[in-house]
């Protein structure tokens, strides 16, 4: 019979080796348990004691005290308490999930850098009903305009601000071909993003400096500032 390890219920190393030894060898004395498990004799006692009191092992009384295993199905009842108690774990983990959620709701993101400027814009959820952007530089990455058709097919309302002057004019057609909700602002170094009266993403260029505001009351003010001057925009 293959060695049955037994840490994972909650037993030592050491306990695990005396109990599969009781259960195999019927009764034995603590000199015995220390010879077939190969717990060193020193430690037997404490070992044994660990047992007794987890309901694992009982004394048979006589001149030469002997012990043996009980049913292994106490395992089975240590395994089941086990499982109780990382189903509470779990439960409380969901609860601290919440409060963490909560908290990445309510910040206010800031990050450095074009690399954390694509973080930022990876944790925004995406838009049910519309995206504004003002954009500094549309630029073709990850797949980008293929997002962009997929959304307008989904009738979600996509509309953008661009810069013609710091536009690639090769690129500004791409987003022409995707985008007809596009029109030209002066801009001096801002892009934003605006979806769904939920979230904000600024990046401010010459600070090289991007934030991510998640609050319903910032992002309908901007919603609103953008439609007025995307009324006033001209064409591209």
């Amino acid at each position: 019979m293959e060695e049955i390890d037994l840490v994972n219920v909650g037993l030592t190393q050491n306990e695990s080796k005396v109990y599969t030894t009781l259960v195999k060898r019927w009764a034995s004395t603590s000199t015995e348990l220390s010879a077939r498990s190969t717990v060193p004799y020193g430690r037997i006692y404490d070992v044994l004691g660990g047992l007794i009191q987890r309901g694992l092992v009982s004394i048979i009384p006589g001149k030469n005290k002997k012990f043996s295993a009980t049913s292994p199905e106490e395992l089975l009842k240590l395994i089941e308490g086990k499982e109780q108690d990382l189903l509470k774990t779990k439960e409380g983990i969901s609860e601290l999930k919440k409060f963490y959620e909560q908290k990445e709701e309510d910040a206010v993101r800031v990050a450095y850098g074009d690399k954390g400027f694509w973080k930022l814009a990876s944790e925004m959820h995406e838009p049910k009903k519309y995206g504004y952007s003002v954009r500094w530089k549309f630029r073709e990455r990850g797949g980008n305009t293929d997002r962009m058709k997929k959304r307008i097919k989904r009738g979600i309302a996509l509309k953008e601000l661009v810069n013609k002057e710091q536009e690639n004019p090769k690129e500004l057609e791409k987003l022409k071909k995707v985008n007809k909700q596009v029109r030209a602002i002066r801009n001096n170094g801002v892009a934003i993003a605006i979806q769904d009266d939920e979230e904000v993403l600024i990046a401010l260029i010459k600070s090289n400096m991007s934030l991510l505001v998640k609050d319903r009351s910032f992002a309908e003010m901007m919603k609103k500032m953008f439609e007025e001057t995307y009324k006033s925009a001209g064409s591209v």
